[in-house]
């Protein structure tokens, strides 16, 4: 199962592009900040070209209904969790919409 800030627009997309688990979505970020992952991207971050470029990637996406997470200065990241709830894997992005591949992702995942 993953947890995510993102639309359900967004949520489905990552299914369609064969994301093999359920997929649950958090607007408020209730576990962004029960894993302490609620910093914030600086001003340099935000203002740099992969940034900048994710952004308009975005505002395209908003237009067409695909896109509707406000918090863009939000870090990104991705958590891998145990059946425990431990932290087995993990990757905080440095831009807007610094995530890993979907093959990346499934490819951290414990066996």
């Amino acid at each position: 199962m993953a947890v995510g800030g993102a639309s359900d627009a967004q949520a489905q997309r990552l299914l369609d592009g064969g994301v093999p688990f359920q997929l649950l979505v958090d607007p408020d970020g209730t576990l962004r900040t029960a894993l302490g992952l609620d910093n914030k991207l600086s001003k340099g971050e935000l203002m740099g070209w992969r940034s900048i470029r994710n952004l308009l990637v975005g505002m395209f996406r908003q237009r067409q209904g695909k896109v509707s997470r406000p918090h863009t200065e939000d870090r990104p990241a991705i958590v891998i969790l145990d059946s425990e709830r431990r932290v087995v894997w993990a990757r905080v992005g440095r831009a807007v919409g610094d995530y890993p591949s979907v093959t990346e992702i499934l490819s951290a995942l414990p066996e």
